[in-house]
């Protein structure tokens, strides 16, 4: 590409040494969000410096009545393709990185006549929002295209050059800086200081880090569900996901493999990206200053269930506990929803750790009395708790509900007369979530001291390969639902946990103990209901005989645990002697 004549181009300054704070000439702006703008080109007019602008904003700047000059003026080059190269020209750019005080630049810029940009403006095309926008519809390939067409290309390379060139440009990318810039020029009798623009440059690098982060999780997505890119098969071929830096993959907070049994390799750095959803009033205590995250690849997908998206209709807004304690019981209600088929559940959870399930389901089966057996096992702890369902409240579980003191009811819908009746309690928080869609989450991730510990969700219950019946009585005839509910309780319950269940509804609950026989012990003495027929569950194998010994005569009919002690046939041994089914399932559920 030939140049301009030399003459056409505006001759250049003499640049200010380094070191030295320095008082811009020209600003370079190209915005998509317009927010402030007039009051920020309207301040740098007032200060003597000279703005150019791409094609929209020039419009939107001459609507102010103010001077503005063309970046093709200054180029001699016209915007083309559409658009879609505006900016992406060496007089841009050289102008932008051309450093201070360096000969072998200036000469460079005096040769091609060229001159300085001391402040560039720039924010991105609305990727996120149009995502927002475009919402479920987004795996359509014309809502793909429109998305596309939001990845922004010379904006990011404006953001990068200012920034890597901030010891003497000034980079603004947030249209919240505007004003405070303005304050802080004025103040500083209209020249930008090195920590100013160096506080700047970070945020614009935070700000294209994060923008390329969202683009790649989005369209990775995306582009899989529609066919059109599919990674497991990429790296089959001996393709990998990136990054090329750390020879390795990377993956979003929401996903990175989908299918149940296949291990994704863990790659070797992690790019994580979150928008804040909202401040929250303080943390798990008051002195603790806190607020809500979404993964923000997120916004487009309603097929699975993720907290960002709950709806608060009613009541006090959710505080930091309430969410925490919101995210246990969900989880719960979902695991239960899909082990045990198409049952009612209600899960009532009280400081992150389950008091209560019950299930009901046939031609008898109500909330209010799935409800009703979650309360009985624990008619204590719920006072102040969570409570979750999988379907929508109805007036008889609305009546039952409001006979205790709750914090929080989430379901993924309440009748007319539910939400009248709940209403009632002015700081009952009612939310809506839908319960019944698959968990959002496919890792876990545990903040330690100076770094992060990742893992797969726990996400199965048992391999039904692997499940037998140990014991000489054999397991009860139509035991497996019951089986099933006490071994997907005691997985959300922090170890060592025992779990006692009945007649589709536990029983008794307790956990965090440092051995398995104290666990055992306070389990029974919970109970508040006949253990006559019931199953007890552990998360992880009994390591001697004595927990079992303890259950001697309290009619218990079996018990599922996972198996694997050295003393195993010692504990099957135990269970023989008093007449007492037991079955392994070969998958230890330890909740840390």
């Amino acid at each position: 590409m030939s140049f301009p004549p030399a003459a056409s181009y505006p001759k250049s300054a003499a640049l200010p040494g380094l070191g030295a704070d320095t008082a811009p000439r020209r600003a370079l702006v190209s915005v998509s969000e317009k927010t402030n703008l007039r009051e920020l080109c309207d301040g740098l007019v007032a200060l003597g410096v000279e703005l150019y602008a791409t094609s929209s904003t020039r419009a939107a700047i001459e609507s102010y009545g103010l001077p503005v000059k063309s970046v093709e003026s200054a180029t001699g080059f016209p915007e083309i393709l559409g658009g879609r190269v505006k900016t992406l020209h060496p007089v841009v750019f050289g102008g932008i990185l051309a450093r201070q005080g360096n000969v072998s630049d200036e000469a460079d810029l005096q040769k091609h006549g060229l001159f300085a940009f001391d402040i560039v403006v720039c924010n991105l095309y609305p990727f996120q929002d149009t995502l927002e926008k475009l919402g479920a519809a987004c795996v359509s390939p014309e809502s793909i295209a429109t998305l596309v067409e939001k990845v922004d290309i010379g904006g990011v390379t404006l953001l990068r050059a200012a920034a890597k060139n901030f010891e003497r440009v000034s980079i603004l990318c947030d249209s919240l800086d505007y004003l405070p810039f303005l304050d802080e020029v004025r103040a500083s009798s209209g020249r930008t200081s090195v920590a100013l623009r160096a506080r700047l440059a970070v945020k614009a690098l935070r700000e294209t880090a994060s923008y390329d982060t969202v683009i790649s999780e989005t369209l990775a997505t995306l582009l899989e569900k529609a066919g059109a890119y599919e990674s497991r098969e990429s790296l089959a071929a001996g393709f990998t996901d990136g990054p090329v830096r750390s020879k390795g993959g990377h993956f979003s907070a929401r996903t990175v493999s989908k299918e149940e049994g296949i291990v994704a390799e863990l790659p070797q750095a992690l790019r994580l990206e979150f928008r804040k959803v909202q401040e929250l009033r303080y943390g798990e205590n008051p002195h603790q200053r806190a607020a809500f995250y979404s993964a923000a690849e997120r916004a487009h997908d309603s097929s699975e269930m993720a907290l960002p998206g709950l709806h608060c209709f009613h009541g006090k807004e959710l505080s930091y506990n309430n969410v925490l304690d919101v995210e246990h019981a969900v989880r719960l209600v979902s695991e239960c929803h899909f082990q045990l088929g198409a049952s009612l559940v209600a899960v009532i959870v009280k400081h992150n750790v389950p008091c209560g399930v019950g299930v009901s389901m046939g031609p008898e089966a109500s909330l209010a009395l799935s409800y009703q057996r979650a309360f009985e096992s624990d008619p204590v702890s719920p006072f102040g708790g969570i409570v979750a369902f999988n379907s929508t409240v109805d007036e008889e579980a609305a009546r039952a509900l409001s006979e205790t003191f709750l914090e929080v009811v989430v379901a993924p819908d309440f009748s007319p007369a539910a939400a009248e009746w709940l209403q009632r309690k002015k700081n009952l928080r009612l939310v809506k979530l839908d319960t019944r869609l698959p968990l959002a989450n496919r890792w876990q991730f545990t903040h330690v001291q100076g770094g992060l510990l990742v893992q797969e969700t726990d996400a199965l219950l048992w391999d039904a390969k692997a499940f037998r019946a140990v014991t000489t009585k054999p397991l009860p005839v139509g035991s497996e639902g019951t089986l099933k509910l006490a071994f997907s309780v005691v997985k959300h319950v922090r170890s060592n946990a025992i779990v006692l269940a009945r007649d589709n509804q536990t029983i008794a609950i307790a956990g965090g103990f440092t051995n398995r026989v104290d666990a055992v012990r306070q389990v029974l003495e919970k109970a508040r209901i006949p253990l006559d027929g019931a199953v007890l569950a552990s998360d992880a194998f009994f390591p001697f005989p004595d927990s079992v010994e303890l259950l001697k005569g309290k009619g218990l009919a079996a018990i599922v645990q996972p198996g694997g002690s050295v003393q195993d046939a010692a504990v099957i041994a135990a269970c023989n002697a008093q007449g007492l089914a037991m079955a392994f399932t070969g998958m230890r559920h330890f909740k840390h």
